[in-house]
């Protein structure tokens, strides 16, 4: 194919010109420089300037010679009218785009590099000759016209070309074939050049042999034309048969159009069945089948210890999942989920923000899943796991541990009953006790250590008896001052004082204590002498530590007062908090005190008489005055008189430490809280104020340094850091601290806690599975609800009362204020009902109801005033009636059956029992039977007890529902207290399902007539209708049919299925008796014509039936000869 630009640059119409293009070029094109060429382009090439000579060939590109073919047309007119005579070329210009300043350069020079010359005999010669000099006029008249014709001819040649094309041209494309073109100037310019350059004349030429050319051309054939001619014919062959391709075809034929309608809209009703029951299928798998195989994996790993918690498993798969509670079901078997508590709590009237069994409103369980215990349970919050892993949280052998668990039980229990008499019970006193008698070692001496600091804080007092007395500790007493949010308000500073100060106090009373232990195991040498008295046995003290060099100090420094080291009396007077007898003391020698010191004696006495240990401002400042003064000029002296000045006067705060005195981690924190004061800030001078909030701050700089994951490479150094936090006040970063190295003890210190209002609690919606986590002020904050139902994973199913008690504690924070309480009050709610639902102890737990109608109460329901539940309605609403709605949600017949009947909903009873036999009838015939899930096994005695009782037990302990219904039914039938509350229609429906399954049972036993009678008895299908008032009969059942309940009319198929067949196999029996009497064939000839009447009432209620049903009737009755 020729370029668009081949003409540009030569001469116009009115002056003819030459131009020869030759096949073989280097690049697939004739000529270098096509404006140049001599050869006279063919009529055929769609060349805007037909030239009107003859070309002559050129010089070639590898200096070879070859005889020359021009294949000569007739003329033919061009666009402008002139005539031309044109040679065939091979192949179009490479570059005839080209345009510009090099146009006039390429057309004054020779062209060159032709692929392949033209040269025929002698002829060739003299036409080369001829073209050459017509080519040098045409350049020198082209020149001048060059500019004014470029622009047009680009678009004529696009006119051309697209009129061409429609025709066939020479791209021999069909017009069908022809994409449309939606492109612009440019694309359509590139488009067109790239099919002028690569088009199919090269592969054209190379198949058809050039002879062909001559003889055609000899003959007065034009092949061009011939061409085009025969293209044109086949795009209308084409055309005309693509139109007699989409011609429809009409079928007169309206009974085979009929019957393959109804061919397809069965096979459509077959596949759109198939489909929906492919995607419940999907959605019950989706939603009822755990498929976290890389979460079991990774559980399983843990628990044989394969891997580390937390770590990548040996898959190399990444665990990084939170290690809390999972989702989904217990490791090989899948959960259940149904509609949710969400629905349920339409039906019973409460809202709730929980949601199905075993599942929070976050989706996650609130008292775990069960199987776990002992090192599983550090592994069920994601902060603790992380600690856990290079610890070993099982200090205590499993035999110790579970004794420890009963024994704590034990005082739950009592503080429970404690709390429903509205008596005190020293709880830290029990649990000191407990963790004194079940444990061994420093750690569990400090664990015990860390309840008596808690004791002085919250001072408890074990021998009042009743709460109206003044010093009676109340439960929750110290919440509003704890929980409250201000920094420095009144409630804070009076929390952080009584901190302190208990701190302090117990840190005192445990050194005189041990001070005394150590007088009275060594008497000789303490020589106590006289009264026991305290200040006698600190002297005693001082002096057994002095004749054992154990002073610390060089005693040649220490000075005496008469025969004793008088400053060191005094500070361990202060050391064991008998400030009293440290004023006496000094008073008493105060001729030899003022000689040494002559202001100590106001400085003690001031102290003694200050209620928060403060020395007024003036004594304050000479106190601070001499202390530095003594630093600077006589830093040798006594170091004992310098601590008493440095306790006394709250002097040097910068630095807390006492030089030159042995000490131990006691003694080190009761400097510091002796040194602390809770006073106001503007109060106080820069330098003077040092608090609760300091001590912690250094507390937790300890903790970072010595006992991190790193430091603690065993249990043996947990103790110290949990006692240091406990002195602090850290409490809830002491819970989250001891929970891995203990749990038992880490619950039962924050049940102490929070029982008197010392514990702030997370939300159970917002904590996300961790033990510690922090408010939005930056308040540390214990996920309380969920650490106790995962404790009660260890025995509650053994000890299903215990776990009652531990969850009935949840409802301790439900007095917090605004929804927090509410919603903590739902949690122990909800925990509740997931104990029910997964022990299955409904005796013990909702009590149960005897067949005269009085109630036993269970566990939860004799501890309604602790787990915020005002009567009985409340309790059942919000406990039985939640719980028994997510046991039918979740297909558990029986249990939602007996939680009904504990809650008093006698019609939601019988409607649930309605659902299963209708499902158990709507069963084929000789496919295995529907069974239930029956009650948790009991022991024959308790059997015999609950028969003999008339429990609800013993009526719901079957897996048959016809036998369950039977149960009911009687029970409810016997008592008019039960009879009215149930709905007629139930009642009803309940009863007409029982005879159902009798008669059901009667086809499978071949006892055709006692069916058909029971069948007639149901007033369903229209079996009593006479031969002339058949249709009527038959018109008025099928209307009745949509006033049945949906239990009842999802059995209509099986009904008829049955009636059909009982009709025709009792037919076939009368037919084959060997005895043919009138009223036996009169008999069969009824039978058939039931038979009949029942296909004809089958087609009246066809849609109310599932197309299988409607399937095998028509086989049925195929097979009795209905038709």
């Amino acid at each position: 194919m020729a370029s668009l630009f081949s003409g540009l640059g030569g001469a116009s119409s009115s002056a003819p010109q030459s131009t020869s293009q030759q096949a073989g070029s280097q690049f697939g094109s004739s000529s270098l420089f096509p404006n140049a060429a001599n050869a006279a382009k063919p009529a055929s090439a769609n060349s805007l300037f037909p030239p009107a000579s003859t070309g002559q060939s050129q010089q070639q590109l590898f200096a070879q010679s070859q005889p020359s073919r021009f294949t000569t047309q007739p003329q033919q007119s061009s666009p402008f009218g002139a005539q031309t005579t044109a040679i065939q070329p091979q192949q179009g210009s490479l570059f005839s785009s080209k345009l510009g300043g090099t146009q006039q350069q390429q057309q004054s020079q020779p062209p060159q590099g032709l692929a392949f010359a033209a040269s025929q005999s002698q002829q060739s010669q003299n036409v080369q000759g001829q073209s050459q000099q017509s080519q040098q006029q045409q350049q020198s008249q082209g020149q001048g016209q060059q500019s004014q014709s470029s622009q047009p001819a680009y678009f004529d040649s696009l006119l051309e070309r697209g009129k061409k094309r429609q025709f066939g041209g020479d791209d021999n494309v069909n017009l069908g074939e022809l994409p449309s073109l939606q492109l612009g100037l440019g694309d359509i310019s590139q488009r067109v050049r790239a099919l002028g350059s690569a088009g199919d004349t090269t592969s054209r030429a190379k198949k058809v042999d050039s002879k062909a050319h001559y003889l055609l051309a000899a003959s007065g054939i034009t092949p061009g034309s011939a061409l085009r001619d025969l293209d044109g014919l086949n795009a209308q062959q084409a055309n005309a048969s693509s139109l007699q391709k989409h011609h429809p075809t009409y079928d007169t034929d309206i009974d085979a159009y009929v019957s393959n309608l109804q061919s397809q809209s069965m096979l459509s009703l077959i596949a759109e069945g198939l489909n929906r029951s492919a995607r419940d299928f999907d959605a019950f798998l989706e939603a009822n089948v755990s498929e976290e195989s890389d979460a079991e994996r990774q559980r399983i790993y843990e628990h044989f210890g394969i891997i580390p918690k937390g770590r990548s498993g040996p898959d190399g798969d990444s665990t990084s999942a939170s290690p809390g509670v999972r989702e989904g079901g217990a490791f090989g078997r899948s959960v259940r989920r149904g509609r949710g508590l969400n629905e349920s709590d339409k039906r019973s009237g409460t809202p709730s923000s929980a949601s199905a069994f075993g599942r929070s409103g976050l989706n996650q369980s609130v008292i775990g899943l069960g199987g776990r215990n002992g090192a599983a349970q550090t592994s069920l919050f994601a902060d603790v796991a992380e600690k856990s892993s290079s610890v070993n949280p099982n200090g205590l052998d499993d035999r110790f541990q579970r004794e420890k668990q009963e024994k704590f039980a034990q005082k739950i229990q009592s503080l429970n009953e404690s709390r429903l008499q509205e008596r005190p019970f020293p709880l830290l006193h029990e649990f000191a006790s407990v963790e004194a008698q079940t444990g061994g070692g420093d750690q569990t001496s400090q664990l015990v250590d860390a309840y008596r600091a808690l004791i002085e804080i919250v001072r408890e007092n074990a021998s009042i008896r009743s709460l109206a007395e003044p010093k009676a500790v109340r439960e929750r007493q110290f919440t509003k001052d704890y929980l409250d949010e201000v920094p420095r308000s009144v409630q804070i500073t009076r929390m952080k004082k009584r901190i302190l100060e208990g701190s302090r106090r117990f840190l005192e009373q445990q050194f005189f204590q041990n001070l005394e232990s150590i007088v009275a195991k060594n008497p000789r040498e303490a020589r106590v002498g006289g009264v026991p008295t305290t200040v006698n046995k600190v002297r005693a003290y001082v002096t057994l530590r002095g004749s054992r060099k154990d002073l610390g100090a060089d005693e040649s420094k220490l000075q005496k007062v008469e025969d004793d080291f008088g400053w060191v009396v005094v500070f361990y007077l202060l050391r064991s908090g008998h400030i009293k007898e440290a004023a006496e003391y000094v008073t008493s020698h105060s001729a030899i005190f003022r000689a040494l010191d002559r202001n100590f004696v106001t400085y003690i006495t001031n102290f003694y008489n200050s209620e928060d240990r403060r020395l007024r401002r003036d004594l304050q400042d000479r106190i601070n005055a001499e202390y530095n003064q003594r630093q600077r000029i006589a830093p040798e002296i006594d170091p004992y008189r310098m601590a008493c000045y440095k306790i006394i006067g709250r002097c040097d705060l910068h630095k807390k430490t006492l030089d030159g005195i042995e000490r131990g981690v006691e003694d080190w924190m009761w400097i510091q809280f002796s040194l602390a004061r809770e006073v106001n800030r503007v109060e106080e001078n820069a330098g003077e104020f040092f608090g609760l909030d300091e001590v912690k701050t250094i507390i937790r700089e300890i903790g970072q340094r010595y006992f991190t994951k790193s430091g603690l490479e065993s249990n043996d150094g947990f103790g110290t850091y949990f006692f240091l936090q406990i002195l602090g006040g850290m409490f809830e970063q002491a819970i989250s601290f001891l929970y891995p190295f203990s749990y038992v003890s880490a619950v039962h210190f924050a049940i102490a806690l929070d029982y008197y209002g010392l514990l702030r609690v997370s939300d159970f919606m917002t904590s996300d599975a961790e033990l510690l986590t922090y408010s939005t002020k930056q308040l540390p904050q214990i996920s309380f609800g969920r650490m106790l139902g995962y404790y009660t994973m260890d025995f509650r199913a053994a000890n299903v009362e215990a776990a009652v008690d531990y969850l009935a504690l949840i409802c301790l924070n439900a007095d917090l204020p605004g929804e927090a309480g509410k919603s903590q009050a739902e949690l122990c709610h909800e925990a509740l009902r997931e104990l029910v639902l997964e022990t299955r102890e409904f005796a013990k737990l909702l009590g149960d109801v005897r067949s005269d109608g009085q109630r036993i109460k269970g566990n939860i329901e004799r501890r309604l005033k602790l787990i915020s539940l005002e009567g009985r309605q409340e309790y059942l609403r919000t406990v039985t009636i939640q719980a028994a709605a997510v046991a039918d949600d979740n297909g558990r017949t029986t249990d939602a059956v007996l939680l009904y009947h504990l809650a008093e909903e006698y019609d939601n009873v019988i409607a649930i029992i309605n659902r299963a036999l209708s499902e158990a009838v709507s069963l084929d015939i000789g496919q295995t039977p529907l069974r239930l899930e029956p009650l948790k096994p009991r022991t024959e005695a308790q059997q015999m007890a609950d028969a003999q009782s008339g429990s609800s037990l013993s009526l719901t302990s079957v897996d048959d529902p016809a036998t369950l219904a039977r149960n009911m039914m009687g029970l409810y039938n016997s008592n008019a207290l039960y009879f009215g509350k149930i709905k007629p229609v139930n009642r009803d429906a309940c009863g007409v399902l029982l005879r159902m399954s009798e008669i059901k049972s009667l086809v499978e036993q071949g006892r055709w007539t006692d069916a058909l009678d029971t069948i007639t008895t149901l007033n369903i299908l229209p079996l009593t209708a006479t031969a002339t008032s058949h249709i009527t009969a038959i018109r008025t059942a099928a209307q009745s049919v949509s006033t049945l309940p949906p239990v009842l009319t999802r059995n209509i198929g099986q009904l008829l299925l049955w009636t059909i067949t009982c009709c025709g196999r009792q037919r076939d029996n009368l037919r084959s008796s060997a005895f043919d009497t009138p009223t036996a064939r009169t008999m069969a000839a009824e039978l058939a014509g039931k038979a009949k009447d029942m296909m004809v009432f089958a087609g009246a209620v066809k849609y109310q039936l599932s197309p299988a049903v409607f399937e095998v009737l028509a086989r049925v009755g195929g097979e009795v000869e209905t038709w």
